[in-house]
């Protein structure tokens, strides 16, 4: 069984495959079962292992997948808004 960390960050995953980028406060808005700190935490993993790229924009944080090295499956229920 999945811990609950992978599964956020596989939805995660499913919404950058889906936008393919994003700023970080549109995923956290994406997002509303999870807190912002719970979405920063697995952006913050994944850029770590390299499955996303994350970029300074100002004042502001771009994410993108990065179909090189994410993994990981769709997460049945995450739809875009």
């Amino acid at each position: 069984m999945a811990s609950q960390n992978e599964l956020n960050e596989a939805m995660v995953l499913d919404l950058l495959r889906l936008e393919r980028s994003m700023k970080l406060e549109h995923l956290v808005s994406l997002l509303p079962q999870l807190s912002w700190n719970q979405v920063f935490h697995c952006v913050d993993q994944l850029s770590r292992r390299g499955d996303i790229i994350l970029l300074r924009r100002g004042f502001d944080y771009e994410i993108a997948w990065d179909p090189r090295h994410a993994t990981g499956c769709i997460v049945p229920g995450v739809t875009r808004s």
